[in-house]
Order: C-alpha cells, then sequence, then structure tokens
C-alpha cells in the first residue's frame, strides 16, 4: 500500500506519493513521446522548436549484468526508467555506452539520454602516442555508433580528468587534445551535440569547440553555489551552461537535508538561467574500480529503490513572476529589414506586465507600416534627431518602472523580461543587461563579421556588478534615469550607452549583468557597413573623452576597471602564471586570472601607428624594417582570430583583412574627433580594479622523466616529505611551489622538478618525477639580436673605415663567438650536470620513501 507523507521541502508544502520498489510511477505523468533532436539556442537548449531544460538524472555505473554489460537486468531497467519518468526528469546520464536495452527503455519512457564516453583519462595519456590514437579511435567509433541515434541529446567525450594530471601534462596539451577529440566526434556526429565534463579544480579546461559548457559541481551552501554559477556563466559566454553533475549525500547529510538542498539548488538553476541541471544519483547502486561502493548514499532511492524524500518532483519552471512593470523601448531608424521579427519576438514575451513603444527616428521606409501593424506596439514618429533623443523620448512616454532598451535589429528570447525583472529585486542595483549574441548568419560576411573583432560587449567588475552594458540590451529604472538627465542628445549613433552607464555610477548606482537576459542581435551584412560602424565606434569614442577624459589613457585608448567580456570568453589559453593551483596542484578550485588592461608592446601594431612607423621607415630607405613592421602587424591580426578560424583559405583571408583593419579604421576616426572636438585623454587614467598576476619569464623543458610503483599506497606526498629531507641535508635551497607554477621544486636556479601519482585501483599507485630545465623565455631572442647587432656594427664599422679597418673586423665577431660559446656552455655541459645531481636526489627520496623504480 502506497504511503503518503506530507512535509515542507521548497518552502512550500508539498503532497506526494511513495511507491515501493518496482510498482506503479508514484505520480501521473504525460504519455511518452519519442525524443526529437536537441539542438543549441544561444544559451539555452531547444528541442522541436521549444525551448528544452535538461532536468536529468546520472544512472550508474552498475555491477555488470548476465550479459557482462554495465547496467542492471532488464527488468530492473524497466522499472527504474518508468520510476525516473514519474519523477519529472525528461534526461538521463550513463557513464557507459548504452546497450540496446537501455536505448529501446528510454526511448519508450521519452527520456534524452547523455553519453559518457570512457577512455584512460586517469593516466599520462598524452605521454603514449599509442594510447592517444586509441582514444581517438574509440570516440570516434562512439560518435558514430550513436551519434546520430534521435534520443542521444549529447556525448560527453571526457569527464573530470584529475587536477595533478592535468598540470603535470600541461594545461594547454590537454585542452587542445579534447578540443581534437570534439573535432573527431563532430565529424562522425555533426547533428549530436558536443562537450566535456569539467569540475572546479580545472574549471580552465573548457574546450572553445564545446557547443554547451558542462561542469561537474558539488556545493552545499547556497550563497556559495550562487556565487560559483554566476562564475560559470561568465566563463560559458555565449554557450549553455548545464550542471552535470550534483548531489548530496543522504547517509552523511541525512534525508532531509537532502531533500532541502535539492529544492533550493533546483531553484537556483532556474533563477541564474541555465540550460540543464543533472541530479547524482537515481539509486545508490554504484560500482567503481571493480568493486561496489557501499559507503555513500547519494541516490534519491536507495539500492533496494525504496525512495527518499529528494525523489519528489521539483516544482516546474516559474514563467511569469511578479515584478516590476516594464517598457521596452525600441528605436529605429530605417530598420525595416528587421524590425518585424524585433516586435514579434517581444511579443511572445513570457513576462506580462509589460509594454512595447516603437521610437521611429525619422524613417523613409516601411518602418511605421511594419510598428503599426502590431497591435501590443505604441508607435510614435520624431524628426530625425539621433539615438540619444529618441531614447529620452521613450523614456518620456514609458509608464513602467523599468525602461528596457534594445535595438531594432535585436530578437528577444521569449524570458528575456522575466530576467531582467529579477535584477531589480534589490533597490542598489539601477540597471541591468545581458549578452547580445548573434543568430545565425544570413549570409557568409555576416558570420565573419560576426567573428571579428569591435561587437558590443559587457564590461563586468566581477561576476555580478558591470561597468558597461550594451545599448542593444540595457534595463534602466526610471527614476535613476531621470535623476542624471538622460541621454545625452550628441550621441547620435553610438557611445551613449557608455556614457550613460558610467554616469549611473559616478552618481553612486549599480549596474547588475544578468547572463540569462539575451537578445540576438544582428551583425552587419557588407564589408563596408562593417567599417563604417567602427568609424562611429571612433567617433563617438572621442565624443566620449571629451565628457570622460579620466576613463582614456595617454596613447587614447579606453581605459576600463573590469574585464571586457565577449564570445571568447572562457576561451582563454591556460598559460603557466595565469592559474592559481593551490600548493603542488592541490587547489579544489583553479581559475585563470587574466585582465584586459594589462599593457603588451604588441598592441603598438594594432592601430594607426604601425603604419605610420612602416611609412617612416620607407621613406628613409629602410625596405627591410617596413616588411618587418607590416609582418608583425598581420601576425597580431592572425593572433586576434583565435578561436574564429574558418576552414575555407577565402574566409580565413577575409577575417584577417577585418581584423587588420578594424583597430586602423577605428582608431583614425577617433584621432580625426579628437581634433575636431578638442578632447584630451587624461595622463592620469583610472586605477585598474583588476590586476593581473606577474607571468614567469621562464621558460621550461623536459629533460627526463622517472617512475616510481607502490603496492602499498605510497604516492608523491610520501616522496616530496624524503625530497625537502634530502635537500636539507645537502644544503640544497629549493623554490617550492606556492600555486601559480606548473612545477613543485626549483633547485639550482635552473632545475624544476614535477610529480604525479597515477592510481591504478585498490592500493597501486605509479609516481612520476618530471626533471626540467628552465631558461629565460626569451633567451634566444636576445642571443639572436646581439649577434645580429654585433654584425650590424661590424658592417658600419667597416664602412665608415674603410681600407683602414683591418684587424678591426675581428673585435666585434669576437663578441658574438664568445657570446654563442656562452650559451653553448650553459646548454650542453651547466643543464645536464645541474639535472644528473637532481636526478641523484630523485632516486634516493623515492628509495627511502620505500618506492620502487619503475622501467
Amino acid at each position: 500500500m502506497n504511503a503518503v507523507k506530507r512535509r515542507t521541502v521548497y518552502g512550500h508544502d508539498s503532497c506526494f506519493v511513495f511507491p515501493p520498489p518496482f510498482m506503479t510511477p508514484p505520480v501521473p505523468c504525460p504519455a511518452p513521446v519519442a525524443p526529437a533532436r536537441v539542438r543549441v539556442s544561444g544559451k539555452f537548449l531547444r528541442c522541436g522548436g521549444a525551448k528544452w531544460f535538461c532536468h536529468g538524472v546520472s544512472y550508474g555505473p552498475f555491477k555488470p549484468n548476465a550479459r557482462g554489460e554495465p547496467f542492471p537486468d532488464d527488468e530492473r531497467l524497466g522499472t527504474d526508467f518508468a520510476s525516473i519518468r514519474a519523477m519529472g526528469f525528461n534526461a538521463v546520464r550513463i557513464y557507459d555506452l548504452p546497450s540496446e536495452p537501455l536505448l529501446s527503455e528510454a526511448a519508450a519512457q521519452g527520456l534524452h539520454l547523455i553519453l559518457g564516453i570512457p577512455w584512460t583519462d586517469h593516466v599520462d595519456f598524452l605521454g603514449d602516442r599509442q594510447r592517444c590514437k586509441e582514444i581517438e579511435a574509440r570516440v570516434r567509433e562512439t560518435a558514430l555508433r550513436f551519434g546520430s541515434h534521435d534520443g542521444v541529446a549529447a556525448l560527453l567525450i571526457g569527464n573530470e580528468i584529475e587536477k595533478t594530471l592535468v598540470r603535470w601534462m600541461g594545461p594547454v596539451k590537454v585542452k587542445r587534445f579534447l578540443e581534437r577529440l570534439i573535432e573527431i566526434a563532430r565529424a562522425a556526429a555533426p547533428d549530436c551535440l558536443l562537450s566535456y565534463a569539467t569540475y572546479p579544480s580545472t574549471e580552465y579546461l573548457l574546450p572553445a569547440n564545446a557547443d554547451f559548457i558542462a561542469v561537474n559541481v558539488y556545493l552545499e551552501e547556497r550563497e556559495a553555489f550562487e556565487r560559483y554559477l554566476r562564475r560559470l556563466q561568465n566563463l560559458a559566454g555565449n554557450r549553455p551552461l548545464v550542471i552535470t553533475e550534483f548531489g548530496v549525500d543522504a547517509l552523511n547529510q541525512g534525508e532531509h537535508r537532502q531533500a532541502e538542498i535539492r529544492g533550493w539548488q533546483h531553484e537556483c538553476i532556474q533563477r541564474h538561467g541555465l540550460a540543464g541541471n543533472v541530479w547524482f544519483a537515481f539509486t545508490d547502486e554504484w560500482f567503481r574500480g571493480g568493486e561496489e561502493v557501499v559507503d555513500w548514499g547519494f541516490g534519491l532511492v536507495t539500492r533496494e529503490r525504496h525512495p527518499r524524500l529528494a525523489s519528489a518532483p521539483c516544482p516546474p519552471l516559474v514563467s511569469a513572476p511578479c515584478g516590476p512593470r516594464i517598457s521596452v523601448v525600441v528605436c529605429t531608424c530605417n530598420g525595416s529589414a528587421t524590425l518585424g521579427e524585433c516586435l514579434e519576438s517581444l511579443g511572445r514575451q513570457s513576462y506580462s506586465d509589460c509594454e512595447v513603444i516603437v521610437i521611429d527616428d525619422g524613417s523613409i521606409d516601411s518602418t511605421p507600416e511594419i510598428a503599426r501593424s502590431f497591435a501590443q506596439v505604441r508607435y510614435h514618429r520624431q524628426e530625425h534627431a539621433g539615438l540619444s533623443v529618441a531614447r529620452n523620448l521613450g523614456a518620456q512616454l514609458a509608464t513602467g518602472d523599468i525602461i528596457a532598451y534594445t535595438d531594432d535589429d535585436c530578437m528577444a528570447d521569449e524570458d528575456w523580461l522575466r530576467h531582467l525583472a529579477q535584477a531589480f529585486d534589490d533597490p542598489q542595483w539601477v540597471a541591468a543587461g545581458g549578452p547580445n549574441i548573434p543568430p545565425t548568419a544570413r549570409n557568409r560576411t555576416e558570420s565573419l563579421v560576426a567573428a571579428a573583432p569591435g561587437g558590443p560587449s559587457h564590461v563586468l567588475l566581477n561576476d555580478e556588478e558591470a561597468e558597461h552594458l550594451p545599448g542593444c540590451n540595457l534595463a534602466i529604472r526610471k527614476s535613476a534615469l531621470a535623476a542624471i538627465g538622460g541621454f545625452r542628445a550628441p550621441f547620435v549613433t553610438a557611445g551613449d550607452d557608455v556614457d550613460v552607464c558610467w554616469r549611473l555610477r559616478e552618481a553612486g548606482g549599480r549596474l547588475r549583468f544578468m547572463p540569462a537576459a539575451m537578445v540576438w542581435h544582428h551583425r552587419r551584412l557588407t564589408v563596408r557597413s562593417y567599417l563604417r560602424q567602427q568609424s562611429g565606434y571612433g567617433q563617438a569614442e572621442a565624443l566620449l573623452m571629451k565628457h570622460h577624459p579620466r576613463h582614456f589613457g595617454p596613447l587614447g585608448g579606453a581605459r576600463w576597471r573590469g574585464l571586457i567580456y565577449g564570445a571568447a570568453t572562457g576561451s582563454l589559453p591556460p598559460a603557466e602564471g595565469s592559474i592559481f593551483h593551490g600548493a603542488f596542484g592541490q587547489g579544489l578550485f583553479q581559475i585563470i586570472y587574466t585582465s584586459s588592461n594589462a599593457f603588451c608592446w604588441f598592441n603598438v601594431f594594432a592601430g594607426v601607428l604601425w603604419i605610420v612607423l612602416a611609412l617612416i621607415a620607407g621613406w628613409l630607405g629602410w625596405g627591410a624594417a617596413s616588411l618587418v613592421i607590416l609582418g608583425v602587424a598581420s601576425y597580431h591580426a592572425w593572433q586576434r582570430m583565435e578561436g574564429h578560424r574558418t576552414s575555407t583559405a577565402s574566409g580565413k583571408a577575409k577575417l584577417w583583412f577585418l581584423c587588420l583593419m578594424q583597430p586602423v579604421v577605428r582608431e583614425w576616426a577617433r584621432l580625426k574627433g579628437m581634433i575636431r572636438l578638442g578632447a584630451r585623454p587624461s595622463f592620469k587614467p583610472c586605477r585598474h580594479a583588476i590586476q593581473p598576476p606577474k607571468k614567469p619569464c621562464k621558460r621550461s623543458r623536459k629533460v627526463m622523466e622517472l617512475a616510481f610503483w607502490s603496492d602499498h599506497g605510497v604516492g608523491r606526498e610520501d616522496w616530496m616529505r624524503e625530497f625537502r629531507a634530502v635537500l636539507a641535508e645537502n644544503q640544497i635551497i629549493a623554490r617550492e611551489d606556492e600555486g601559480w607554477s606548473w612545477h613543485d621544486f626549483e633547485i639550482f636556479n635552473r632545475v624544476a622538478l614535477t610529480s604525479l601519482t597515477e592510481y591504478h585501483g585498490g592500493q597501486k599507485q605509479l609516481t612520476r618525477v618530471a626533471i626540467s630545465r628552465q631558461s629565460f623565455r626569451y633567451f634566444w631572442v636576445v642571443l639572436l639580436t646581439m649577434v645580429m647587432t654585433s654584425v650590424l656594427a661590424l658592417f658600419c664599422f667597416h664602412q665608415s673605415l674603410g681600407s683602414r679597418s683591418d684587424g678591426v673586423a675581428e673585435i666585434p665577431l669576437a663578441a658574438a663567438t664568445l657570446m654563442a660559446a656562452v650559451a653553448s656552455f650553459q646548454r650542453w655541459i651547466l643543464w645536464p650536470l645541474a639535472c644528473s645531481k637532481a636526478r641523484r636526489l630523485v632516486l634516493t627520496a623515492a628509495r627511502r620513501a620505500g618506492l620502487i623504480p619503475s622501467v
């Protein structure tokens, strides 16, 4: 007989039925339907054209059944999937390749599958080329076999590569390998979603080509969990974010605590606009490393399938919460090509307490007819006066407490206003906004323009507070906008949003970024219109400099206190010195620290200055110097294409041209505007709030690797303890890792040692120690420069002395020879000696720790 229990779980009384195991589902549910293909749509997922929230649960791995499959028998499998469906889940994550019965049961229950591709990710796989080929073959075979199945929502090409293992192999190399696996899987299954499941200890492993961002997170305090969600949303950039694991041990925390955490976790996922969540796990039954795990209780049901309190279905998504009235203002001038799409999207908003106002800034096309064809739209026309005047008129006509601005070439997500309304739950927030994402390109040029730099983007001071929000997705309290006098009329085409954001902050207000409040924003259709847009941005920067000189540096560039975010967010290269690993790579949360404010001499070659330098060099007759300057500028433009390179040669050439010319056109327009307006930058720009750490100037190269085996659980910690003792006995000073280095110890000033322990089941462990030599990062560049300088000095000296130069030429030549000899002595004699001595120290420490050398 079913037992009915009543308790408070999600902040209100909920009544649900607990069934006995292997019986009918606890609550009625809609009839299952065959799963449709899941697609990415900006920050969200869609299935069958409708927005789809991935509400999943993990399943397995289990002890092999009679057929050797890592799943329960067919009868238990069918009952489990029926219960999963009854609990309200629509997806199941599995960690082994599915069997035919599992695929059939998932289809019968209308459940999507998230498949993890298992491979040897617990060892140094990059150190064995044959193993890499086997992994690639396995991924390709799995994608070919399951990627075209309609019930498979996504393939995860990897899961939680251990943090010290990533540090050992090198984060850059690991990330590139994961990206290669995704490309292999995409070639085999082009219609399947692909990603890699990372975790906080390696959150920098976010493949740039993944369709969505997948993260496993276990945080049992609500405030900490919400903070981390905000960070992950920003790292995800324009891609959906799915929490692929989150769970609570009921044996440790208790059933009530597990149910409570599941309730607020589901609420947080909805509030922060994630694309999905996978609860870990359906049952306590878990088989790993050749044995059953029995000392935990993460399941919603026990091993015997008795349901816990947390198994109650979560409440449905809230579609239209109560909040302030919002007036949406769309300013347009001859925007008939896209205005209809914009107004249609605003008519589909899930937030009901809103109005739409169209301000026509003197259009001469069919804009009036299009606007009047929408019954919910209030249309007003003004004589052409510019964007700021139009926005001020919209604010005057608005009846809402919040004014949400968007452009006529934008299409708002159906939950755009719902997420914006949530941003104003605290009076300290006077403005809010979200990302603007390019939709599917209308032609090839638009796709290249979307990948080119210079598009509208937000600037964040932290994971929640913004310094700037683009005007195409900007909501402001009407009272706050009136208090600063509205938008400034001189900003007729651009710059008005930057000006108003800076003034709102100067007045004491705070700007809030809402990652889920997204709009689709069309980019320019032609190269000419794109460059014209960048020229307009440059003119707007000159006007901004006139009003806000302290926000611009001596060279005229804008100086932001925060970080500029865009489509490539989360794809930054994990270089040494930019990741805080924690001491010896053991940090639980390892993140990339970076800043857009760090000056780089390379930036000289992105703008007008490199053209001026090239022309001066050519005028002086230094043709080679001109070619060098042009080459460096071209290479810098190529670097700006990182993560956006197209497959065709013509596309690459066109994108490279846009990256080369964009800063030139923008800076030239800014310089002209500065002269016309008499604008001058401040030589004391505002101080940056975020400073990047100092990166090391050393480059490491592995010389040798030693391996040690233990059957009794002896690992790297034991070796490091003995190694410290050996160093002390030999009176050798060592520099230990404080969290920023990829090495554990540095000795003899030029030798680095890194250790790793691989776990091979039970107490069996393999400890590796790498000995690397370090050199100055630009050693060979400096040496070559000095040699070339000596040769040039020799040539000039010979020309000046003529016939009297006999015997003088040998001086610079001897200097160059001496430098080469010193470098060779250091490279071939000193470094090998130092590494040989380090090897003896490593072996001594390993012997004392009880480690056995392994071949």
